[in-house]
């Protein structure tokens, strides 16, 4: 049954190119031969502009506290429950991400839900109450964490072995950048936190119009069974590029039956070695939740208390400084992260970035102590990128195309639901100890996280081919 399938596919793919292909190819061996060209410098512009979105999406949810306490009055409770519900909904959109992503695909998802997602944070901008507020944060937030999963998804699925971990660690310039857009906005607005909500708005139908022009992966295609449409796929990318030859080439069909919803569940949890890859995802993200979200939603406040006590306001220029330190690292991460790997990624992002953490906070206010505070914490965002992107970059690397969505789904679910219990459990501890001290505990979380992600890695995936189906069933309990 499944041969006459495949040979009815074969039939229709020798009709598409006008006579009988004389190679057959993966969709993986193809995206290898491809150079890298035109068409991966505007996947990775997409990518980056995502980032930009998404970014200014997140990082917005410190810098309109001031925002809400003047224009809803409310105590730092409600503040908190205004933090936490930017996780809550990317833990659900984490969970409905998966059956989304390998239903309707991964452009299919993202080009259902960014719309909604604009809607939604159109509407925040004009909630009259923080009640309300909260709800459509909370809905803003399942559009954003389907986006970026599908996203993250959609663009690994398009690059070659050689060059996927520059090709991947490059668009998180985009994340710098959409910091920066927040900066500038609070700097220019005070507290008119409505502003915040109209540029993701604007940013997500930009994102729409960008998506509605490209193509679907190619892998997923494949691994649904479509061989054909994954070959046309390629075969506008090598044309795009120019550096190829797609003539007298077609696509293998893949030798796997697509999985269905219960069947992804079961591959990931009952293969032994998926649900111990599983695991380790979940707690590698688990760690970010309380080190890299806590600092991004409480450092800004942290820093003004620690280098600028006496200010009125949020130090706008030390943190857009900062901000310069993580675009450095990240550009700097392009070059390395392929030579160092995956575990030298997190030996930076968790021990370094804690240590100059932790020295940044032992420092006095003299005027030399201070320039060296400012520097040791510009370095330690410098250092930001490397655990958090490698840890994005392993997930997707290391499980078969046929569960990748749904295994990156339930890692980021556990992660945002990390993230409500450590910004609840956080709130109350954030006034009451000094900010040195709160720096202190994060830079100590840093770097024990940095000796379990490096002495449990389960396996390094820098240099080494994705895989696009799981192979060996009987490794089940």
């Amino acid at each position: 049954m499944m041969l006459g399938k495949r040979m009815e596919e074969d039939t229709e793919q020798d009709a598409l190119f006008g006579e009988k292909s004389s190679r057959r190819t993966t969709v993986a061996e193809a995206l290898d031969q491809l150079d890298v060209g035109r068409f991966h410098v505007q996947h990775l512009l997409r990518m980056i502009l995502a980032w930009v979105i998404f970014a200014a999406t997140q990082e917005s949810t410190p810098y309109v506290f001031q925002g809400l306490r003047a224009t809803f009055h409310v105590d730092e409770d409600s503040i908190a429950t205004f933090a936490a519900s930017f996780p809550l909904g990317c833990a659900a959109g984490a969970l409905a991400a998966s059956p989304l992503l390998d239903h309707l695909g991964r452009r299919g998802t993202l080009l259902a839900i960014l719309p909604l997602a604009a809607a939604v944070s159109l509407a925040a901008g004009m909630a009259q109450n923080i009640l309300v507020l909260n709800i459509l944060r909370t809905l803003q937030a399942l559009a954003f964490s389907i986006a970026l999963t599908g996203m993250s998804a959609w663009y690994i699925e398009f690059l070659p072995t050689s060059t996927r971990g520059m090709l991947m660690a490059a668009y998180g310039i985009g994340w710098p950048i959409g910091r920066a857009v927040v900066i500038l906005v609070a700097y220019l607005v005070k507290e008119q936190w409505t502003h915040f909500m109209d540029v993701s708005m604007v940013g997500f139908m930009v994102l729409f119009v960008s998506l509605f022009l490209a193509d679907e992966s190619p892998r997923f295609l494949a691994a649904s069974g479509r061989s054909g449409d994954a070959a046309q796929v390629l075969k506008r990318m090598y044309e795009s590029t120019q550096r190829g030859s797609w003539e007298n080439r077609a696509v293998s069909p893949e030798m796997h039956s697509p999985v269905e919803g219960r069947s992804r569940a079961r591959e990931l949890l009952l293969n032994r070695e998926n649900r111990n890859l599983l695991i380790f995802a979940s707690l590698l993200f688990m760690m970010l939740s309380s080190t890299t979200v806590l600092l991004d939603t409480w450092g800004p406040h942290l820093y003004h208390q620690l280098l600028t006590p006496d200010a009125a306001v949020v130090p706008h220029r030390i943190l857009m400084l900062f901000n310069m330190g993580d675009l450095a690292g990240i550009v700097l991460s392009i070059f390395l992260i392929d030579h160092i790997g995956r575990c030298g990624s997190f030996v930076i992002g968790f021990f370094v970035q804690g240590s100059l953490l932790a020295a940044l906070t032992c420092l006095g206010r003299s005027t030399p102590a201070y320039m060296l505070a400012v520097a040791c914490g510009t370095l330690s965002s410098a250092c930001r990128c490397f655990a958090w992107e490698s840890a994005q970059m392993w997930t997707l690397e290391v499980f078969p195309t046929q569960i990748r969505a749904t295994a990156f789904s339930v890692a980021m679910a556990v992660m945002r639901f990390a993230s409500i219990l450590s910004l609840k459990l956080s709130a109350q501890y954030v006034e009451v100890l000094s900010a040195a001290n709160a720096l202190r505990t994060l830079a100590a979380l840093l770097i024990l996280s940095g000796f379990f992600s490096t002495c449990l890695l389960p396996k390094e995936t820098a240099n080494v081919p994705m895989t696009e189906a799981s192979t060996d069933e009987g490794k089940a309990f």
